[in-house]
């Protein structure tokens, strides 16, 4: 307990119930981020400071509640440094009385004055990026609290506060403390983008890298999503959501898991309320949830939008196959729905896991039929298998089951492509499929070598009918070499919304997926943070929705019957 852990140049950290960070400005003068959970730990520090010749500077506190808040006061008496917090949370620092009152909502009764929701008030001045010392930046990770604030060092240490649960965390509590699910959501996004060596939460794990971790609290987000409408899908006051969360995870309630978990359920029933997944009322004088009537499973609503997902919306991701046209003809009513799109000041890109044609062979083929667009609005996912590569296997020498067109595109963004001493295998929908090629990546693939795949649809729609896609290939390799892919990159996972997002710049929770398909077109919305529209014109029906555990935020016939709600 309390171990000095030296992370970079001139980052350490001790390593205590909650990890206090130092960053040395000088031989003599250091930076604290956070001070510790109590008293105790504030006085901890301050000798181990004392024995390698420090004093404090400054504390930055990453936010208020009391496990990072609770040595400031100390620590501020025996040295006189100063201490600062950004936003909201500034206040609760000075005046901590307010985060038991606020979880509670009233005056807490004495078992919620204890010093895990209760520190010892402190001052503490606003934080800027001016007062930071000189190697040090800042970025807001707000979500878990009101404003919380993540600090990286010139080492390319980030201390990350509560931005992430470790795994070992999500799994012994399940319900980790939320102020805000939207917000936290944004900041999931901007920790995944970091660029650091090693990045230190406050609790729990140490990373390398925050790609895997990341997906593992947004999947959790969603699974408790889910779990409430679940509940509420009959209606449910306050109290009996909250217990019957409790009774679903096995969890035990205390003083402090009431007025933690409590709370961050209500934040999560007020943001689905928000996205139209769930209604409020009252009835016999009491606050009742209930799933809106657009996600209820018993009512299948088709063709209606009554919580006006739809006009918040900014940008939306178009399936192509089945959801704007089969083959070369649009279907119905789909220029019309694109250009409302334009007219109403929002945009759109074509997200087609589709990888056997390039987006230049896409461009063309709109513009035959009369429609023009910027080879910008095409991702595919073959390009996000291909920014996959660069970065988790640069300079790889790689074996691609793709065609020409593909084999071409992976060329151009640097991929050494090699069929005889390859490092790495890549299976995509190849139409130019034969036996030898059969033959050569089953073989590869059972030699063990690392087995990644653009896309898992087992179909291509055409105005024909269905033709075999990149699933029937993946299913022929399984039968020949026993494995499946290692990876698989397109809808419904996770890697080809991470690369839309980079694209378009957009906000995940002001983007809609559009598809034909529960399985990976509505997968990912659901998975990935994104509003998810199933149309029923090319390879899903109605009834598939009732027997599926994927369920989309909006169901149309069409992507015509979507315009009156844009």
């Amino acid at each position: 307990m309390y171990e000095f852990i030296q992370a970079g140049e001139r980052t350490y950290y001790i390593d205590g119930p909650s990890r206090i960070g130092i960053y040395r400005m000088d031989e003599e003068r250091v930076c604290l981020i956070d001070s510790g959970n109590d008293k105790s730990a504030g006085k901890k520090a301050l000798k181990i400071l004392a024995e390698n010749g420090w004093r404090p500077e400054m504390i930055l506190n990453t936010h208020s509640h009391a496990d990072h808040v609770g040595g400031n006061r100390v620590i501020q008496e025996r040295t006189g440094c100063k201490a600062y917090c950004a936003g909201p949370d500034r206040v609760f620092v000075e005046y901590t009385a307010l985060e038991p009152a606020f979880l509670f909502g009233g005056s807490p009764y004495k078992e919620l004055r204890n010093k895990f929701l209760l520190a010892q008030e402190s001052r503490a001045e606003e934080l800027t990026e001016e007062v930071l010392p000189e190697g040090m930046r800042m970025m807001r990770i707000d979500g878990h609290s009101f404003s919380m604030t993540a600090f990286g060092t010139e080492d390319g240490i980030w201390f990350i506060a509560d931005g992430i649960s470790g795994a070992n965390i999500i799994e012994k509590y399940q319900i980790s403390f939320l102020y805000d699910v939207e917000e936290y959501l944004k900041s999931l996004d901007r920790l995944k983008g970091l660029e650091g060596r090693l990045f230190i939460p406050s609790h729990g794990e140490v990373y390398t890298d925050m790609v895997s971790i990341v997906e593992t609290n947004r999947n959790k987000v969603f699974e408790i999503a889910d779990l409430l409408k679940d509940i509420c899908k009959e209606g449910a006051g306050t109290e009996e959501v909250i217990q019957k969360v409790f009774d679903r995870y096995g969890l035990v309630m205390d003083a402090n898991q009431y007025v933690l978990a409590g709370s961050t359920l209500r934040s999560y029933l007020s943001w689905m309320k928000g996205r139209g997944e769930i209604e409020a009322g009252f009835r016999g004088n009491r606050l009742w949830w209930r799933a809106a009537n657009g996600n209820r499973r018993e009512h299948g609503a088709i063709n209606q939008d009554g919580a006006g997902l739809l006009k918040d919306i900014e940008c939306f991701a178009l399936d192509m196959d089945g959801t704007i046209y089969l083959g070369e003809q649009w279907i119905e009513g789909a220029r019309e729905f694109l250009e409302e799109i334009g007219r109403r000041g929002k945009r759109y890109v074509f997200l087609t896991n589709n990888s056997s044609k390039s987006p230049e062979v896409y461009v063309e083929k709109l513009k035959r039929m009369g429609l023009e667009i910027d080879v910008n609005q095409i991702v595919t996912s073959g390009q996000a298998a291909a920014a996959y590569l660069k970065k988790h296997y640069p300079g790889k020498r790689v074996f691609l089951l793709g065609n020409d067109l593909l084999q071409r595109e992976f060329a151009e963004e640097g991929i050494v492509l090699d069929a005889e001493a390859p490092e790495v295998v890549v299976t995509a929908f190849d139409t130019t499929l034969d036996y030898g090629k059969m033959c050569r990546v089953c073989d590869l693939v059972r030699a063990g070598l690392p087995y990644i795949a653009t896309h898992p649809d087992y179909n291509c729609p055409t105005a024909d009918g269905f033709i075999p896609d990149a699933g029937a290939i993946h299913a022929f390799i399984y039968a020949s070499a026993g494995r499946y892919p290692d990876r698989v990159i397109g809808k419904p996972n996770g890697d080809i919304v991470d690369y839309l997002i980079e694209r378009t710049g957009a906000e995940r929770e002001r983007t809609a997926m559009v598809g034909d398909r529960l399985y990976t077109d509505i997968a990912a919305g659901k998975k990935h943070g994104l509003k998810s529209v199933l149309v029923l014109s090319g390879e899903s029906c109605a009834g598939d929705v009732e027997g599926s555990e994927v369920k989309p935020d909006l169901i149309f016939e069409s992507v015509r019957e979507m315009i009156p709600y844009l």
